[in-house]
């Protein structure tokens, strides 16, 4: 896979690319470009084995029980969806958090504790379509998101093989399970999590610091919230919230727990993304595509193979603090309107309300402190 920065000419275009696609779009992924399950118990399922399903806004049951009537199964090991969005994905340093897409999926948490997730977490990868001709080209190359526990892309890489034929010792044992159109022997793929945490039933979270989570960078992993519940109790406290505003809100995903004001789900930063020959940063100023793929081998039972199930993907609300100018940065002249509207109400210069951090209607030292913060970078 060819690595990104090494084509100048290439982030000509998409940065050009970026200046293009902003009107009209939907904040949530809009078209299927691929979806090919492995065997698994719910492929054959129409409930769960419609790919259009994961379009769309998420539908949520909140932290204790997820809502199944918009999910898409990705079956067993190396099963994956493809999916596209009707804009350019930016790596907007605006963005809270700096995360710039949130995939959801249907985890929750066991006996509400948010450091034990009901979760079968997937890989993420996206792709740039630089020349807009609406494909992956193979010069532009998919790229990992490799989260908290892929450290060696090209070691933890495998596959299985599968085999419709049951007097075979190849799985899977079931018939049931062969995803529709598919007979012989083939082969899926992934990079594979490490099975001693992520095969098991119940996810647990392995910092050892209080607070601090372990598992990121996944799909799957943190349970999506009721539509307007802004604490994380599974009570609509925003009657006014919408699925654009309110799905779009990233969660800090470093953080136990959910972020006030966000509607969960797994978010993640683009400048994540490396290229997995080289294992060097890929620099992709955005994404048009995201694969997400199942890389847990392991069947349990009564309860089937470890399977993600998705609901959507949204692209990230840049988050408007700070940026009293609206040039997309936080640079000295909005330090500059920071001076203007101190200790002023917000209606008293138009601008300052980008100012009013705590929402009081008055910009104060909390204001300050919170712009000082940005200012200088996340954490």
């Amino acid at each position: 896979m060819p690595i990104f920065r090494k084509s100048p000419w290439r982030l000509l275009v998409a940065f050009m690319a970026l200046d293009a696609g902003a009107s009209g779009e939907v904040p949530f992924a809009a078209a299927v470009i691929d979806y090919s399950p492995a065997p698994g118990q719910w492929v054959n399922d129409p409930q769960f084995a419609d790919p259009t399903a994961a379009l769309g806004r998420p539908y949520a049951g909140g932290s204790a029980a997820p809502d199944h009537s918009s999910l898409v199964t990705l079956g067993g090991f190396g099963g994956f969806i493809t999916l596209k969005f009707d804009h350019v994905v930016e790596d907007d340093p605006l963005n809270p958090f700096r995360m710039d897409a949130i995939v959801f999926g249907n985890a929750f948490w066991m006996d509400d504790d948010a450091n034990r997730h009901w979760a079968e977490c997937a890989t993420i990868e996206i792709a740039l379509d630089a020349n807009w001709n609406g494909r992956i080209d193979e010069e532009e190359g998919w790229y990992l998101i490799p989260g908290s526990h892929i450290t060696n892309p090209s070691q933890q890489y495998a596959t299985q093989t599968w085999d419709n034929d049951p007097d075979t010792e190849i799985p899977p044992e079931l018939m049931s399970w062969i995803p529709p159109g598919y007979s012989g022997t083939w082969s899926t793929g992934a990079f594979e999590l490490p099975p001693e945490l992520f095969a098991e039933l119940i996810l647990e979270n392995p910092s050892p610091d209080e607070g601090v989570e372990g598992i990121y960078g996944y799909a799957e992993y943190t349970p999506t919230l009721v539509l307007g519940d802004m604490d994380a109790d599974n009570i609509a406290d925003d009657p006014s919230a919408t699925p654009e505003t309110f799905y779009t809100v990233p969660d800090d995903p470093l953080t136990v727990g959910i972020t006030p004001g966000s509607g969960g789900g797994d978010a993640f930063d683009i400048a994540w993304a490396i290229d997995t020959d080289s294992g060097l940063p890929a620099e992709l100023p955005g994404f048009d595509f995201i694969r997400i793929t199942n890389p847990t081998n392991a069947v349990l039972g009564i309860f089937g193979e470890k399977s993600p199930e998705i609901d959507a993907v949204a692209d990230a609300a840049p988050d408007p603090f700070g940026d009293c100018d609206d040039d997309g940065d936080i640079d000295l002249a909005d330090v500059a309107c920071l001076q203007c509207c101190f200790e002023c109400p917000v209606t008293q210069i138009e601008t300052c309300d980008k100012m009013d951090r705590n929402g009081n209607k008055f910009v104060d030292a909390t204001d300050v402190a919170a712009f000082v913060l940005r200012l200088m970078g996340p954490r």
